[in-house]
Formats: C-alpha cells, sequence, structure tokens
C-alpha cells in the first residue's frame, strides 16, 4: 500500500538530501524552483559525480500529431548552484505501443545521461554503456498528472550509451540498441 505525506520544500529537500545512498530516487515536488512555472513538476533527483541533477516535467502548448499536446521532460545539471546541465526532449508521452520514450545526451565534457519516461507497468530500467557497464536507472513512482513514471541516470565518465533493457514485472520485455558512437 503506498502512503502520500504532503511536505514542505525544506522537508522535501532534507528527504532528498537522505536518499542519496540509493539508486533508487522516487521523491517527487509540486513547488516550482527557480526559473520553473507552476506547471512545471520535479519528477525525478539524484546526484551523480558530484553533480546534483533533477528531471522537469510539463505539458507544452506545442501540438504534437500523436497526442494532442506535448510532454516536455527535461534534465538539469548543477555543480553548487551553477546549472551545467540544461537538455531534454518532447513530443508524445509515450508513442502508441512503446512502453518507454527516451532521451540520451550529454554537455560538454560531462558524462552521459540517459532519461525517459515510461509506462507504468515498467518497473526496471538498465542502461548498458559502449564498455558493457550495466547502470540501473532512478525510477519514479507514477506521476498522476502525467500517468507515468520517469527514470533517469549518469553514466560513468568515459562511457557512452549503447543500450536500454526495459523491465515488467521482474522480465526482459524490450532491448532498445541505440549506439552514440
Amino acid at each position: 500500500m503506498c502512503r502520500m505525506t504532503i511536505v514542505t520544500r525544506d522537508e522535501f529537500l532534507v528527504l532528498l538530501l537522505l536518499d542519496q545512498r540509493g539508486v533508487r530516487v522516487s521523491k517527487m515536488t509540486m513547488t516550482p524552483g527557480d526559473n520553473e512555472t507552476p506547471e512545471d513538476v520535479v519528477v525525478l533527483t539524484g546526484e551523480h559525480n558530484g553533480l546534483d541533477w533533477k528531471v522537469v516535467a510539463t505539458w507544452g502548448t506545442r501540438s504534437d500529431p500523436v497526442e494532442g499536446r506535448e510532454l516536455m521532460t527535461m534534465l538539469h545539471g548543477f555543480e553548487g548552484t551553477k546549472r551545467v546541465i540544461g537538455s531534454g526532449f518532447g513530443g508524445p508521452a509515450l508513442y502508441p505501443g512503446q512502453l518507454v520514450h527516451e532521451w540520451r545526451g550529454r554537455t560538454d565534457q560531462l558524462p552521459y545521461f540517459v532519461m525517459a519516461r515510461a509506462d507504468p507497468t515498467v518497473d526496471r530500467i538498465v542502461a548498458v554503456t559502449d564498455r558493457g557497464t550495466e547502470v540501473e536507472l532512478s525510477l519514479s513512482a507514477v506521476v498522476p498528472q502525467f500517468g507515468l513514471r520517469f527514470a533517469a541516470a549518469g553514466l560513468p565518465t568515459g562511457e557512452a550509451p549503447n543500450r536500454l533493457i526495459i523491465e515488467v514485472n521482474g522480465q526482459s520485455v524490450a532491448d532498445l540498441h541505440r549506439p552514440m558512437h
């Protein structure tokens, strides 16, 4: 049984700091931060190699031919208070028949990140790098405003994304092979 508790932004930040030990981070906040609008929802947060990151989702105004509206999903990375990453993707929440809509990329010399929107049935996403390293993405709970789960992870320095393994009920159901090189 899932229990929800409303917390203040300060309480959220304390919970976030306490939850940096593990792979899975599933906290979210409805309170917009600096440069965010009230429609923006922070759906996932984490830390990678000293870089704090968050994933922000919002329905965009541009019409998408598949869904009639666009879901924007952005990754923001910070070194201290300075934002050093600001990338993401838009489009339909999920394309018809797909369990995951994903993005892979990097900024300057920073490590690659992998980010995804996932069907609520997805319970695990693993990125496999070009060197064979497996990295489990942090996966949010289902975010009610979007009816989706969100996932993200930073990859080891010097390694690029190669494949994504998608699991439902503990079973691999998709292996998305899309090398970056």
